[in-house]
């Protein structure tokens, strides 16, 4: 076999292993969307100065004061791609519950959260992303009627550290909030005020998550690239719950003796439940996910495997409205069943 016969074997041998690994690690397939009463639109603000791309979802005959709920894409995404990686539950649940959901772009791919070790185009720019929630919100009340007091937000990794600078900086602008795959930033690395006013709060959590540690210390890019240091997914709940003045001990379901070890075996990982809550009080609701990754977990779409495992026995978006219909009822949430 001649010399260049044998580089086009080693070229063609290299060429199937680069295919093989981008369709194992990187691949993931699309979910099939759902048929809605109403059109999925794209529309812009501008707010200051700056044109804001979102695309939303409103029910057809939504009736006037129903909720909003915003769903924040996590960093180098948009709220197409948050559409998808959540496989388009929120639009089903907004359809079957009646509320409006709105999924924004951030800036340049990006959120100005409230760290400080943040790198995104938005927080090097000190965007108005708050701003940017406040001007959707006002126009939605007068488009769609919805309720300012009823509104909503849930965000994954960077956008779920938006959403804990929602709850630091604006608290009485949104109901609850829902955070996956982000921790609380330490004491040391918020750029804002830190969360002091009660709000109800569920959190999210993977056990193997490559990005942000779930026992804390430096959130980073797969080891490269550090985006500071947060606390453990345990921490962030207690440290909501001790905001929001819960002082009973929480209760897990099903009961387990912390912390999750493995991949939850061939079923799929296990997903624990620990919910902090004392009558009168908001409550604060954290699902522990053992072997999940950065991801979101749902039964419709599964991450990039580079992510790490998906969990596909909790429904993140029906867990997530669920707990935030919860917080709408005027009687104090009950505890596991």
């Amino acid at each position: 076999m001649s010399a260049s016969v044998t580089a086009l074997a080693s070229i063609g041998v290299v060429v199937l292993v680069c295919v093989a690994a981008y369709g194992y690690f990187l691949h993931s397939p699309r979910p099939t969307e759902p048929r809605l009463s109403a059109p999925v639109t794209v529309d812009t603000i501008t707010v200051d100065d700056r044109t804001r791309a979102y695309r939303a979802f409103v029910p057809a005959d939504l009736p006037s004061g129903s909720p909003l709920l915003f769903v924040l894409h996590g960093s180098q995404q948009d709220g197409k791609t948050m559409r998808t990686v959540t496989g388009y539950g929120f639009d089903r649940l907004a359809e079957r519950h009646g509320f409006a959901v709105v999924y924004p772009d951030g800036y340049k791919r990006g959120w100005n959260d409230g760290r400080t070790a943040a790198v995104t185009p938005a927080r090097k720019e000190d965007v108005d992303d708050e701003g940017l929630i406040a001007a959707i919100v006002e126009r939605f009340r007068q488009r769609h009627g919805i309720d300012p007091a009823r509104v909503f937000v849930a965000g994954f990794s960077n956008g779920g550290q938006m959403a804990f600078r929602l709850a630091a900086r604006t608290p009485d602008r949104i109901a609850a909030i829902a955070v996956i795959g982000a921790g609380l930033p330490t004491p040391d690395q918020w750029a804002v005020a830190e969360p002091k006013h009660p709000l109800p709060v569920l959190l999210i959590a993977g056990t193997s998550d490559p990005i942000m540690p779930y026992e804390g210390g430096e959130a980073s890019i797969f080891g490269f690239q550090k985006r500071g240091t947060v606390l453990s997914a345990e921490a962030t709940a207690r440290a909501f719950a001790e905001v929001n003045g819960i002082t009973r001990p929480p209760i897990s379901w099903p009961p387990t003796t912390p912390p999750l070890e493995g991949d939850g075996g061939a079923d799929g990982p296990s997903v624990i439940e620990t919910r902090y809550a004392q009558p009168g009080k908001a409550p604060v609701v954290a699902f522990t996910v053992s072997g999940g990754g950065h991801t979101i977990p749902n039964p419709d779409y599964r991450f990039p495997r580079l992510m790490g495992r998906t969990d596909r026995t909790l429904d993140a978006p029906a867990a997530i409205w669920g707990f935030f219909s919860e917080a709408m009822q005027p009687a104090d949430p009950p505890h596991p069943r």
